[in-house]
């Protein structure tokens, strides 16, 4: 963020602030399930640990990551804009 110059400190703080207002609860991946998607949408175990969890649990996905972005749509998963 910041090496890059790409956020201001205030910028920054703001962001935080913001995120801190997102309800978060932690969800343990299937992970079998999550290697599926995976391999089939040819993206990161990582991500599709992410896709994963919002499918079984029908929640919106919030990801500034754009393939992964239209991944979750072609997976019919509601995005959620900030």
């Amino acid at each position: 963020m910041f090496k890059q110059n790409r956020l201001t400190l205030e910028e920054a703080r703001k962001g935080f602030e913001i995120f801190e207002n997102i309800p978060l609860r932690n969800i343990k991946p299937d992970f079998g399930n999550a290697l599926k998607i995976s391999k089939k949408a040819n993206m990161y175990a990582y991500d599709a640990y992410f896709l994963d969890c919002a499918i079984r649990h029908k929640t919106p996905l919030l990801t500034l990551d754009q393939k992964l972005k239209k991944v979750a749509q072609d997976f019919k998963v509601e995005i959620m804009e900030v």
